[in-house]
């Protein structure tokens, strides 16, 4: 269900796209999944515990330069520092902000992504070897949970290196978006000592001209 929820999200953004004027600026996207941990756990989360993710890209866009047939493509963030949890009687949901946090992600041939177990361990060590598409800080971070331990994250980026920020003279024209939903619990497929299950998107507004893409060619990017 978050999967479904999740792409039809980022299918709708890219239909926009579609509509958008010749010079506006491109929506890039990566739909990725993977697993996230944080120090002493979540939910109760405590101010100062640092959130880490790992995951890997099933689909992107064509733009990223990456061959998903050829080669795979991977996310490690972590240095994301707990604010501590909020929670809002009235929703019913649990807000917990983050400061900090890095963003790296990797174009690899060797195509050798491990979780492993009982995070940290060297196994992670496979989300950050290949070619750097993407290095950037976290200016902010957000994980929204409801009463049974799922919810929603989103966060922005400032981008500092790779190949993909080049797309944006460096990062300095681009808005870069991390954001998607997770599963905890009974309904998540952990390895063990992981906290999260996640599946989202990478979204780059990046300064190139919009493609011409059929509607048909968007759709099965996000099917």
């Amino acid at each position: 269900m978050f999967r479904w929820f999740t792409r039809i999200a980022a299918l709708a953004v890219v239909l926009s796209l579609v509509a958008a004027p010749a010079m506006a600026q491109t929506v890039l996207l990566m739909d990725y999944s993977g697993f996230g941990w944080e120090t002493g756990g979540i939910p109760h989360s405590v101010a100062g515990d640092v959130l880490s993710i790992s995951a890997v890209a099933v689909a992107l866009d064509p733009l990223f330069g990456v061959d998903l047939g050829v080669s795979e493509v991977t996310i490690y963030i972590t240095g994301l520092v707990s604010g501590g949890e909020t929670f809002d009687p009235v929703s019913g949901f649990t807000f917990i902000g983050y400061t900090g946090g890095t963003i790296e992600v990797y174009d690899d041939p060797s195509k050798d992504h491990d979780w492993g177990v009982l995070p940290p361990n060297t196994q992670l060590s496979t989300f950050t070897n290949g070619a750097l598409l993407l290095q950037g800080n976290f200016t902010d971070f957000t994980l929204v949970l409801n009463s049974a331990g799922a919810g929603s994250y989103q966060g922005n980026i400032d981008g500092v290196g790779g190949t993909v920020a080049q797309l944006c003279n460096g990062g300095a024209n681009c808005a870069y978006t991390f954001g998607g939903a997770f599963t905890k619990g009974a309904g998540a497929q952990l390895p063990n000592g992981y906290d999260l299950q996640i599946d989202g998107t990478l979204e780059v507004d990046a300064a190139v001209p919009t493609e011409n893409l059929s509607f048909g060619a968007i759709k099965a990017l996000y099917e």
